[in-house]
């Protein structure tokens, strides 16, 4: 048996495959390895309700089990019952990247806890498939302001793959400069607090169970999981990852297509 106590999973297009599904071979292993108390901790930009039927399907429940969730900006017992670490956007960093996407005449919205809320009347249609995707009521605002004292997780701009390449590319130093802007998938251009990474969660629940970064994996697919594969104690890309993500990686395993998650764990924490 490894050493290591903590594995971090994506999701989309690492624990799920291309159908959405979590394939036999992965749950099976997922749960050898929580048998042998690994915290196997599912690490997404969903919210936690998005990820609760993930949760479900692979037994990860009570308060010792863990969950990262809005792509770091928060860490919390799966149960949701506390939460471990937390860097929610200030609203004055809100207020600067709504009225560039205004400039920029694309759909933004910003997510809480429990909650989408955004200023544009109309939805975007992947916005739309965002919000069903995660199981987050939206709420359309005519001020912003009404966001005053809601504690802000992220904001996520939804349109086109070509459309957001386009907007990212001219995001103005004064954004660049306060938060951080990630890619998560084609569809979604991420706005967080410069604190709030998958990297950053992951070492809070080290520190937090007072494990050595040594013993720490992950195992992950796109741009929105760097910060994680460059500090944990060994990173794998998937097959299908970016090849920014293979780069950084220790090891790479095979796609989500063949079950790469499960080859992962039965090669270095089995």
């Amino acid at each position: 048996m490894s050493d290591i106590k903590i594995v971090s999973i994506d999701i989309d297009g690492t624990l799920l495959n291309d159908n959405h599904e979590i394939t036999k071979d992965v749950k099976d292993a997922i749960q050898q390895a929580i048998a042998q108390d690994v915290k196997i901790v599912i690490t997404t930009g969903r919210p936690l309700p998005g990820v609760q039927p993930i949760l479900d399907e692979l037994n990860i429940k009570g308060a010792d089990q863990y969950v990262i969730t809005h792509n770091g900006g928060l860490m919390q017992t799966a149960d949701g019952s506390k939460i471990l670490f937390s860097a929610p956007l200030a609203f004055d960093e809100w207020q600067l990247i709504n009225q560039f996407m205004r400039e920029q005449a694309t759909y933004i919205q910003v997510e809480s806890q429990s909650m989408a809320y955004t200023t544009n009347h109309l939805v975007h249609p992947w916005a739309s498939f965002e919000n069903s995707l995660v199981n987050l009521p939206l709420r359309v605002l005519d001020d912003e302001t009404a966001l005053k004292h809601v504690e802000i997780t992220k904001g996520i701009a939804n349109a086109e793959s070509a459309e957001l390449d386009r907007v990212q590319a001219l995001v103005p130093d004064s954004i660049m400069n306060a938060v951080s802007v990630i890619r998560s998938t084609a569809n979604n251009l991420e706005f967080i607090n410069q604190a709030a990474s998958k990297g950053n969660a992951l070492i809070a629940l080290a520190n937090e169970l007072g494990v050595e970064m040594t013993q720490t994996m992950a195992i992950d697919d796109q741009e929105n999981d760097l910060s994680m594969i460059e500090v944990a104690g060994t990173s794998i890309a998937m097959g299908n990852a970016i090849e920014r993500i293979k780069a950084a990686a220790h090891f790479t395993t095979a796609d989500n297509n063949h079950s790469g998650v499960a080859q992962a764990l039965q090669t270095y924490v089995l």
